[in-house]
């Protein structure tokens, strides 16, 4: 796998053929790889943070190229906008992604068991025919944000912040049929694409359910509390 340098400023990814690549998967596990583990380091990195400020969002694009020239990529996010004092990756920390995030996820709980699925999908990445890593976005508990974004996480991101702003600011009016809104709300017909649109109806579902369990306070109440994604600024 061909691991392309970060185009973001002390934020490092360290590819399986990099002389500390082992000695940063130990650290983070606690221990050497195991069996299950081993097969999918030659399809990840470990993305490591040496600024003063904790990664709260972290892109991870992996290209590949099928074994019939069919070329296909993937960005795999790690979002802690809502809640940067809980950030993945402080300052000095590591972060280890696999083309198959349920590896991802194994190190990050330290497990020792994967679903069945996570070792049929590298037999996919075995075949294909060239695999390329690279840093696509990431963006610090202050608000900067960096890297090439492909995938426009940054215009999906301030979308859905203003849709959700925009909402609370409706529920919370005085003399607002909550009931009415939310129900409306959550009917509205899904639309592929229209980020706005599944904003609020994801937080009208989560605020039905507080009008469920508790009625209006209730509802109310979970609107005020609603935390919104840290604003965003594009670093110059």
């Amino acid at each position: 796998m061909q691991v392309q340098p970060s185009s973001v400023a002390d934020l490092d990814l360290i590819g399986p053929g990099a002389a500390e690549f082992k000695a940063a998967v130990e650290t983070l596990l606690g221990r050497e790889p195991d069996d299950l583990l081993t097969p999918a380091l030659p399809y990840s990195v470990i993305a490591r943070n040496n600024r003063p400020r904790a990664v709260a969002l972290l892109g991870i694009r992996f290209d590949m190229d099928g074994p019939q020239a069919k070329s296909y990529s993937v960005v795999h996010y790690a979002d802690t906008l809502r809640h940067p004092e809980n950030a993945g990756l402080p300052p000095g920390a590591m972060r280890f992604v696999c083309a198959e995030p349920l590896y991802t996820d194994l190190v990050l709980r330290r497990a020792r068991e994967i679903a069945p699925r996570g070792p049929m999908n590298l037999g996919n990445l075995r075949k294909a025919l060239q695999i390329r890593a690279s840093l696509d976005c990431a963006a610090f508990d202050d608000g900067h944000f960096a890297g090439p974004d492909s995938l426009g996480a940054f215009d999906r991101l301030e979308i859905e912040r203003a849709a959700e702003t925009a909402f609370l600011d409706e529920v919370l009016k005085p003399n607002c049929a909550v009931e009415t809104l939310l129900k409306q709300t959550i009917e509205i017909p899904a639309r592929a694409g229209d980020r706005a649109l599944l904003a609020r109806r994801v937080l009208a579902k989560r605020l039905y359910e507080g009008f469920a369990e508790g009625g209006m306070p209730e509802a109310v109440a979970r609107a005020r509390n609603h935390r919104l994604r840290i604003k965003l600024r594009r670093e110059p």
